[in-house]
């Protein structure tokens, strides 16, 4: 018996898995040389509550909604999945509604750390390769 794929769930999926490599290549930018966060369980709990971490929340966030959402199959919904593509345009410049505060730190990781931007990269080519018209 063939089993039957979600185009849908496996457009988030990959979405996800570039807003993952991204949000990965922002720590490293922007945690550095500090000896402080080589532990990574000090590293885990500056990622909770350190302010310098903060600007990212929204990037976490929304990598817990869509795969929320594709564990809840709402990614199927009319519209969700243009939503969700729309909102990781925005991280990088390019959707209707960049999230604020996000723009300017995420052009300093670029400058300190080129996974930053090689992630950035691969995120654009996924949403790219995504059903529909972007911003």
């Amino acid at each position: 018996m063939a089993t039957q794929t979600n185009p849908s769930a496996e457009h988030a999926a990959a979405l996800s898995s570039a807003l993952q490599e991204l949000h990965r290549a922002l720590i490293r930018a922007e945690i550095g040389d500090d000896p402080t966060l080589d532990n990574p369980y000090t590293m885990l709990f500056a990622l909770i509550g350190d302010p310098r971490f903060a600007w990212m929340k929204p990037l976490s966030e929304l990598i817990a909604g869509i795969d929320q959402s594709v564990v809840d199959g709402d990614v199927d919904e009319p519209g969700r999945l243009t939503t969700i593509r729309d909102e990781a345009a925005g991280f990088l410049g390019e959707g209707p509604n960049p999230p604020a505060g996000f723009r300017l730190r995420y052009l300093m990781a670029v400058q300190k750390e080129p996974a930053v931007g090689l992630a950035a990269g691969r995120l654009r080519k996924t949403i790219a390769a995504m059903p529909g018209k972007s911003g």
